[in-house]
């Protein structure tokens, strides 16, 4: 059934949206971030009158920190092999800092390390690091409010930006991210202030939108704009999804004709974009440029489609079902007419997948089996299960862009990962980001997070995507 949705269009100016916020998160706020670096200043040199307070009354709590070298500015900020303990600007969720108050440290002495880091826990000579670093991952922690950054070179939490912040509650839950190609800015949806949020690398932020219950967030790189689906927690939000110009961040909405619009993706030139119900078996395809949509119904038991992943070169696409725990594989070389061509029982709760680059491996986290497949797409058949320390509840992933890690969050509410120093009083534990080795499949890291970590992005490599 094709219906051309210019009559459909539902536009909102950015005035309107604005004032739409007002009336859901309460109020509008002022943009910008406290933790851009050179905010904070402070007289303290690192290794006169921060580093002998470390070593003396700091390190010796950090006893599950192998490879730990306090030796040097540089040894401290690369951390140990569970980690940083450090992150710049961030004091409050610096190591150092949550074990030094656990443990009673002089109060004197945690606020002299305290002041250093608010300051950007610079080195003599003022340099911050991982100020030029990159590229990054963006980490949506759903239970905090809070997006870690992780280097995806150095594999530490380089950065925290806390909702808080901004003006926003802790019940913002933010959940997924989308990144440019080009790493210059990225997009977060928060279910919890039915808003779509725009950051620059430095973390500034410089536009939002107001959207009902905001869930997975798909960026084109061609016509350069953004598209929004609902959250999963929405019990009836509007069958319509998103068109966000990024500039402005004005928005338009195109109805989609099915019931809680959550999985979504876009090719990679830009020409066609993806919908699936969560409540129906069907998929909407809708030409970006004519917003002409394709109503198609998908075989099968019912499956509650959760995220798609779109072949680097445009004609495969693959998409799990919550609880069918099929994964569907699907010809889109006739995108208006996406056609299921092998039905895979993987089960577990197949959540969001990811190509690798050259686009013969599916990443496809199974929640429910705290588990990683790793699919084959021309057999259509598993070829590899991860699973191991760090793998609770994978929920997210992403790879780097030069295809070298893959990036698995796990959201860990069924507390199966233990985070270091873990408090039994602590009902929430942190999640974790496990590190995987796009090669050998091993996992190699495993980067504690915040609470309740849920979706991920990354810029990608434009010479690997297409």
């Amino acid at each position: 059934m094709r219906r051309n949705l210019e009559k459909h269009l539902i536009k909102k100016t950015l005035t309107e949206a604005l004032a739409l916020v007002c009336v859901l998160g309460g109020a509008v706020f002022a943009m910008g971030t406290p933790r851009a670096a050179g905010q904070t200043r402070t007289d303290l040199v690192f290794t006169r009158d921060v580093l002998p307070v470390i070593r003396e009354s700091f390190l010796p709590l950090l006893t599950e920190d192998t490879g730990l070298d306090g030796g040097s500015w540089e040894s401290l900020m690369r951390g140990s092999e569970q980690g940083e303990v450090v992150i710049p600007f961030d004091a409050d969720r610096s190591l150092l800092v949550e074990r030094a108050v656990q443990e009673g440290v002089n109060p004197a002495a945690i606020a002299r390390v305290r002041s250093w880091i608010e300051s950007g826990a610079p080195s003599d000579d003022g340099e911050i690091a991982y100020a030029d670093a990159g590229p990054f991952l963006y980490v949506c922690n759903q239970g905090s409010g809070v997006i870690s950054i992780i280097d995806m070179e150095a594999h530490v939490v380089a950065r925290t930006v806390d909702l808080r912040d901004f003006g926003f509650s802790g019940n913002a839950k933010p959940h997924h991210v989308a990144v440019t190609p080009d790493g210059a800015f990225w997009y977060v949806s928060l279910i919890g202030e039915h808003t779509v949020l725009k950051f620059n690398r430095d973390n500034e932020l410089v536009g939002r939108t107001a959207f009902e219950a905001p869930g997975m967030l798909a960026f084109d790189p061609v016509l350069e704009q953004l598209y929004a689906g609902r959250s999963m927690t929405a019990v009836n939000p509007p069958q319509r999804i998103g068109v966000i110009e990024p500039d402005s961040m004005d928005i338009e909405e195109i109805d989609v004709f099915h019931p809680r619009p959550h999985a979504l993706n876009v090719t990679p030139d830009g020409k066609y974009v993806f919908s699936a119900s969560l409540g129906m078996n069907q998929i909407a395809v809708v030409d970006a440029e004519s917003m002409d949509i394709e109503l198609v119904p998908v075989p099968g038991m019912h499956h509650s489609l959760v995220q798609f992943a779109v072949a680097p070169d445009g004609r495969s696409m693959i998409v799990g079902g919550h609880m069918s725990g099929d994964i569907l594989f699907l010809d889109i070389t006739e995108p208006m007419q996406p056609e299921v061509t092998q039905t895979l029982p993987l089960g577990g709760g197949p959540w969001h997948p990811s190509f690798l680059p050259g686009g013969d491996r599916v990443v496809f986290p199974a929640k429910m089996a705290n588990a990683v497949a790793i699919l084959d797409l021309a057999t259509g058949t598993e070829v590899e299960r991860i699973s191991g320390h760090g793998l609770a509840e994978p929920h997210g992933s992403a790879v780097r862009p030069d295809g070298r890690y893959i990036y698995i969050s796990s959201n860990n509410l069924n507390a199966a990962f233990t985070p270091r120093y873990h408090r039994e009083d602590n009902d929430s534990p942190n999640g974790s980001v496990v590190v995987i080795d796009a090669n050998t499949f091993d996992i190699v890291k495993v980067i504690e997070v915040e609470q309740y970590p849920t979706g991920i992005g990354a810029q990608r490599d434009e010479k690997t995507a297409r």
